[in-house]
């Protein structure tokens, strides 16, 4: 989706959509866009990881009827997409 943008000539915008990305939870994304765009001193993505990471965990401390098996395959899914992230963007 980055490249697409880009090529569509949005770069002006990105920024602003950067900024809702972060604020609807979606900071993956954001940190890919952020490296697409040259926005990554506006928008560190170490933090923004480390946000990801406590959001998925706050959001599976608060479900109920949610096994503990359930639990530990979506923190760990949460940890790979992290790693895979670093990876792509040579963090």
């Amino acid at each position: 989706t980055p490249e697409l943008c880009l090529s569509l000539g949005l770069a002006a915008k990105m920024p602003g959509i950067v900024e809702i990305l972060v604020s609807s939870g979606k900071q993956i994304e954001a940190v890919n866009f952020s490296h697409a765009f040259g926005l990554v001193d506006k928008f560190p993505p170490v933090p923004l990881l480390k946000a990801y990471l406590k959001d998925a965990k706050k959001t599976l401390q608060g479900k109920s009827g949610i096994s503990q098996n359930e639990v530990i395959a979506k923190e760990l899914s949460a940890l790979r997409a992290v790693i895979k992230c670093i990876e792509e963007h040579k963090l």
